[in-house]
């Protein structure tokens, strides 16, 4: 993330932490993914309405991650103004669980689970996001089954 969306982001989450928790690890992640089946079909939809003058293509909306040792913030992103715009969940990093990093051609992705509603959540790491997010994310976030 470049500095100007870095400043936004934490602008955005600072009033949340308690006092003593820093922020460790930011990014731009998908919680979303766009097949290529979806993608091949709007393309063709927006070529034959148009008159071959136009294409399309679906893309996830992207959200803002923060990460702390205690919990991990989601903000839906504004792509105009590459800002937050709202956030959307906190998670408390107790009683998360992960599942092993999915290397893909395009992203890497892991699961989140909460082991006390079992909900799970899916997140997408862009191949372009070249950071350490993904590194430290899942270093604070066991794997599920591991033992801590």
């Amino acid at each position: 993330m470049n500095g100007r969306r870095s400043r936004a982001l934490l602008k955005a989450v600072t009033p949340m932490l308690e006092p003593g928790e820093q922020v460790v690890a930011m990014s731009l992640v998908n919680l979303s993914e766009v097949s290529v089946k979806r993608n091949l079909a709007m393309g063709v939809a927006a070529a034959v309405l148009s008159g071959g003058t136009m294409v399309a293509a679906a893309t996830p909306q992207p959200m803002y991650l923060a990460v702390s040792r205690e919990r991990l913030f989601l903000f839906v992103a504004n792509q105009t103004f590459a800002k937050p715009d709202r956030h959307l969940a906190t998670y408390p990093l107790q009683g998360l669980r992960r599942t092993e990093i999915k290397n893909r051609v395009l992203k890497k992705s892991f699961d989140l689970v909460d082991e006390s509603t079992g909900s799970a959540l899916r997140i997408f790491f862009p191949a372009l996001v070249r950071n350490n997010s993904l590194d430290t994310v899942a270093g604070l976030v066991p794997v599920a089954g591991a033992t801590v």
